[in-house]
């Protein structure tokens, strides 16, 4: 079963970091994770995480800012993204909306 899950979980960490590299503006820093289910981005420091986490939802998607994840008050220009739950169509479509509307807040 691990044997399983670990391809199932490289297959959609490879098709994520591609669409990333596809739809993301180069200002989007971003992990490349050796394993686990997630991946992080450091938006622009124009940006905020909770602002995109917003747009994001109205579009019918939706992340985990970086907030709850730092105790010192940071993260607020980082994104968690999970990439074990949704098959490789789902992540290739969930970024590309993303990088739209982080091309669309850069723009403003």
């Amino acid at each position: 079963h691990i044997a399983r899950i670990r391809d199932v979980y490289r297959k959609r960490r490879d098709a994520m970091l591609a669409a990333i590299e596809e739809h993301f503006p180069p200002e989007v820093a971003f992990t490349r994770p050796q394993g686990g289910m997630f991946l992080w981005l450091t938006l622009p420091e124009k940006l905020s995480a909770i602002e995109l986490f917003e747009r994001a939802v109205d579009r019918k998607g939706a992340f985990v800012p970086g907030t709850p994840f730092f105790v010192d008050g940071g993260g607020t220009h980082n994104v968690r993204l999970n990439f074990s739950n949704a098959g490789e169509e789902m992540i290739e479509e969930g970024i590309r909306r993303l990088g739209q509307i982080i091309k669309e807040l850069l723009a403003n």
